[in-house]
Formats: structure tokens, sequence, C-alpha cells
């Protein structure tokens, strides 16, 4: 099944328990409906998207770039792709930012090129490794709004979940996996 974003995509909302799931309405190339449930509760967001929306070219560019990002560390399964990529546009858009938390993770000092879409690392002091999305294309001061790929990442203190949003300082920010680590990751 192929999905290409155009104005039939929306954005909504669906009840779930006692608070609303952000949704993506798609319509694959074929012309079949699915309801996309992204990670995030309406409790979670900081801007709401007007029930039945269109998504925008905006949206179309974040969801490429997040898809060419993990195409870079051959993470290539369209569904695994869209999954997250789709995760990502409404994080990026509509998630309430955290305050920077820079104190769980080890400084790398690289001065690399971060861009929006880039699969990057970040090693924690208690061990472990996290690989996430940036958001930004330009940093708020020379902090990046991060997006957690892995399942899940126990920082001793946090248990981190897919999706979770963090706020770090470029300084923190390292390549995908460009330091040799002994624990490995799984993608939702």
């Amino acid at each position: 099944m192929k999905f290409t974003p155009g104005q039939e995509w929306t954005w909504g909302f669906a009840k779930e328990g006692n608070d609303e799931r952000l949704i993506i309405n798609l319509v694959s190339d074929e012309g079949v409906r699915y309801c996309f449930r992204t990670l995030y509760k309406r409790s979670d967001l900081a801007v709401l998207p007007k029930n039945g929306e269109s998504l925008c070219i905006e949206d179309a560019c974040l969801l490429t770039d997040f898809q060419e990002g993990l195409y870079s560390i051959n993470v290539n399964k369209d569904e695994v792709c869209l999954d997250l990529g789709l995760n990502a546009v409404a994080c990026s858009r509509f998630v309430r930012s955290p305050n920077p938390s820079g104190r769980f993770f080890l400084p790398f000092g690289n001065k690399q090129y971060i861009k929006r879409g880039q699969v990057v690392s970040l090693y924690g002091k208690a061990g472990g490794i996290g690989d996430f999305f940036v958001l930004d294309e330009i940093p708020d001061g020379n902090v990046y709004r991060l997006m957690l790929l892995n399942r899940e990442w126990d920082l001793g203190m946090h248990l981190l979940k897919v999706g979770a949003m963090l706020r770090v300082s470029a300084d923190r920010i390292c390549a995908f996996r460009s330091i040799k680590g002994t624990r490995t990751a799984r993608y939702a």
C-alpha cells in the first residue's frame, strides 16, 4: 500500500478513555481511508489543529525530512518510516516543548552540522544510547528539540518512551551511533 500526502489527509481527534488522541486521517494512493493514531493525547499538545484541518505543505516537507533521515541510517521498512515520520510531524508541529534537559547526557562537543530530520544519538551518563529525530531546522539559541525513536530508554530516574520530546543543547548531540556502545536499540 502506498501513501502520498495530499489535501485529503486531515488532522483530527479520537476518543481514548478519558482523553482524546491526535489522529491523522489518511487516504492511500488506491483511495482507501485509514485512521492513524499518533502517540500524543490532547493534553500533550501546545497547539491544537482544527478537527478536519488538512495537512499542509509544511507537514509534507517535514514527513519527507523525517523519512529521509531514517533511510540514511538504513531503516527502510515503509511501515516503520511512515509511523515514525507521521509521529514526528505531529510532535514537531503540536507537542508542548519541555524544559531543556542536558544533565542526563554526556557532552559530545563536536561542531557537527545538525539538520531537521537527521537521526542523531544521545549518550546517557547512566549508560545507554538513545536515538532521536532532530525536529528543528534552526535551534532555539543552541537548543534543539528531539523526538525519541527507540521503543524506550531508561535514564535511571526517568523512563522515556518512543515519541518523547527532549530539548538539549547542540553539544550533547552526536551523529547517529558515532561512539561505539554496547547496547542496541529497537525502533517502534
